[in-house]
């Protein structure tokens, strides 16, 4: 009699265990669906291979920015960015080991940083590279990477020997560029969260790559084009699981609108918040280096 209620208890208690299992575990990705993956947004961006920004840096116009996109007859993809500031507040959005380089760090000065990545035919992004020229030096900082499994092998450089370093990649993982906007998070849901390791050759090279925590925090109407469109708030903090901090203080931002398509987008860099504004009815086609800005083209094509 004894054996029978024990084991109608075992069963109550792992039917309780799974109960937890399933609502904690479960239940929420099926609901929410999962984040975005490299192929779903290389299709939305695909219907507008080419993209044109504003750029403002903390509400001044500081320059304009480029993204697009190339197929490859191997089956790849590559998707191209070109941010160009007009003039560079050195002071307020470079580092100080950046700053230090500069004779003159005063004075205004262009900068152009130019970031590809290459995502492979199964969808998967395999390397990517990313170059920042500064008028007064010789050499552009360059960042490269290329994912082997779960590891990034990243290669920094300023002229002299380049300085290699691992770091370990989460499984769902979404790689970007802290200095290029992002163009298509397609099928986005309140209560989404992703990982978002974030690069940038502004980082220091011994540290180049910061992990952040993707969240979309619900939908809002936002000026754009003359009108106000819904989109998608998704907003871009530290991910405690990889550092000792406990800093909740938003460190990006992105409205999507509900066909996935990014509208503005807010990255903080230090004190100061770098926006990118997308242009409407961008029909820029040529490659980025043949663009001195997308804003002309826009004026062109009406």
């Amino acid at each position: 009699m004894c054996s029978r209620w024990y084991n109608v208890a075992v069963i109550l208690l792992w039917l309780s265990a799974m109960g937890w299992l399933v609502v904690d575990k479960v239940l929420p990705p099926l609901c929410i669906g999962e984040p975005p993956s490299y192929r779903e947004i290389l299709d939305a961006q695909q219907q507008e291979p080419a993209v044109g920004w504003e750029m403002f840096f903390d509400g001044r116009p500081l320059g304009w920015a480029r993204s697009s996109l190339s197929r490859l007859d191997d089956g790849t993809t590559e998707i191209h960015s070109r941010v160009h500031f007009n003039e560079l507040p050195l002071q307020q959005l470079a580092p100080a080991w950046l700053r230090a380089l500069i004779d003159q760090p005063d004075a205004p000065l262009e900068m152009d940083a130019e970031n590809t990545m290459t995502v492979d035919p199964l969808g998967r992004l395999s390397s990517f590279r990313s170059f920042l020229r500064l008028d007064p030096l010789e050499d552009a900082i360059k960042l490269q990477g290329i994912i082997d499994g779960n590891q990034l092998k990243l290669s920094v450089s300023l002229g002299g020997p380049p300085y290699p370093t691992k770091v370990y990649l989460p499984a769902d993982a979404l790689l970007g560029d802290a200095l290029s906007p992002q163009t298509q998070l397609p099928g986005l849901h309140a209560g989404q969260t992703w990982t978002v390791p974030v690069y940038s050759p502004l980082r220091p090279p011994n540290r180049p790559l910061e992990i952040l925590q993707a969240t979309v925090e619900g939908s809002e109407l936002i000026q754009w084009n003359d009108g106000r469109e819904p989109a998608w708030l998704v907003v871009y903090r530290s991910d405690r699981g990889f550092g000792l901090g406990s800093d909740s203080t938003p460190r990006g931002r992105l409205w999507v609108r509900h066909d996935g398509t990014v509208l503005k987008q807010q990255v903080m860099l230090f004190n100061s918040t770098l926006t990118f504004v997308r242009l409407p009815n961008q029909q820029a086609e040529a490659p980025a280096e043949d663009v001195d800005d997308p804003r002309e083209t826009k004026a062109a094509g009406g």
